[in-house]
């Protein structure tokens, strides 16, 4: 009797667990953690958007900041002092030429600075004889003319020899005939990047052989680059100087390169029909290379529209459409016609007003059930 009361009593206090693990029919518990998805309203708003045009470019040297390095006279190259991709500061070595012009040019300033001499002491013994009427007035001018053309010619061979990289301090042992060397070294007018080096040693080069001559080297500024970008006809007329643009890279589309219009072509491209625009883009980094193909966006400029958040808008078998609030718990569509979509944002050309009241999130679960 004892063991049949406690299997009694362990059947009761298994049914009574059972019964108050039990959900109540109809209802079912919400699984912990679950998401709320709350039905939210907003007013559609005027914002300013920014009409861009974007088109493609190409990315080139600062030709305002560029040097490109000729020979100076004709010789033979000794020594290459530089390499591309180096950097270098006013007066950096480039490469040393013996050059037989050099030393013609040297006597050249010698003998001019010899023949002003003597003309000046002929002066000056001119005057003196006229002032014991020794001489005419006429032999002064003469003398005196003379006198002009020998300083005319020290300058013009004083000019050559700096055209050639000499320097100032170097006249005097010219003029003494104590230099006569034939080498001179090349220097760079103004600091930068070697981007291009065309010349080798023992190469002859000339002077004045050529109306496009080659460059033996090119210096580059690349703190700034220029952007060419391609305008389609069409949107020539959008585009004007000192527009803001933005230049972004295929690879690497976040970052953006900020930049304004400086020049607008005269002429269409006859083959591609576009006009090149230039634009003056800070190269922060280092990142725009020349000859690098990049997307340009061109502030054309801003208005006012209509707008409500790219949430809002709903699409349901080629129909654009929101849903509106008319009161607690009801809801109807309404078709719109949409615009540009920007920051965020979806343009509205026709449908809304501002004192509409529209769904913005939620929308999924309402937009079976509104009228």
């Amino acid at each position: 009797m004892r063991a049949l009361a406690l299997l009694l009593a362990a059947a009761l206090v298994a049914g009574c667990g059972d019964a108050k693990s039990s959900s109540p029919p109809g209802k079912s518990a919400a699984p912990p953690g679950a998401a709320v998805n709350p039905v939210t309203i907003v007013h559609p708003e005027y914002r300013t958007r920014t009409a861009l045009l974007e088109t493609t470019a190409k990315v080139q040297f600062n030709e305002e900041q560029l040097v490109r390095i000729n020979a100076p006279t004709t010789g033979r190259v000794l020594e290459v002092l530089a390499r591309p991709g180096e950097v270098v500061e006013p007066g950096h070595p480039l490469f040393v030429l013996d050059s037989p012009d050099l030393g013609q040019a040297k006597s050249d300033y010698a003998k001019a600075v010899s023949d002003l001499a003597r003309s000046e002491k002929a002066l000056s013994l001119a005057k003196e004889l006229l002032e014991i009427k020794a001489i005419a007035a006429k032999d002064i001018r003469e003398a005196e003319n003379d006198s002009n053309k020998a300083m005319a010619e020290r300058e013009r061979a004083a000019a050559r020899l700096r055209t050639l990289g000499i320097r100032a301090d170097q006249l005097k042992d010219i003029a003494d005939r104590a230099d006569a060397s034939t080498t001179v070294t090349v220097r760079a007018p103004r600091s930068g990047v070697i981007v291009e080096r065309n010349i080798s040693p023992g190469q002859v080069v000339s002077y004045g052989q050529s109306d496009t001559p080659v460059s033996l080297f090119v210096i580059a500024n690349l703190s700034t680059m220029w952007v060419l970008a391609d305008v389609y006809e069409p949107d020539v007329p959008k585009v004007k100087l000192g527009q803001a643009v933005r230049v972004t890279l295929p690879c690497c589309p976040r970052d953006r390169f900020e930049g304004r219009v400086t020049n607008i072509g005269a002429a269409v491209d006859k083959e591609s029909r576009t006009l090149k625009t230039r634009v003056v883009v800070p190269n922060t980094g280092g990142a725009l290379k020349a000859e690098m193909f990049v997307k340009a966006m061109i502030d054309t400029g801003s208005s006012q529209t209509l707008a409500v958040p790219q949430s809002a808008i709903q699409r349901t078998d080629g129909t654009t459409f929101v849903l509106l609030e008319k009161g607690k718990g009801e809801y109807e569509r309404r078709s719109v016609k949409t615009g540009a979509e920007f920051d965020g944002m979806t343009e509205i050309l026709d449908g809304l007003t501002t004192e509409d009241r529209v769904v913005n999130t939620g929308g999924v679960l309402l937009k079976r059930d509104a009228r």
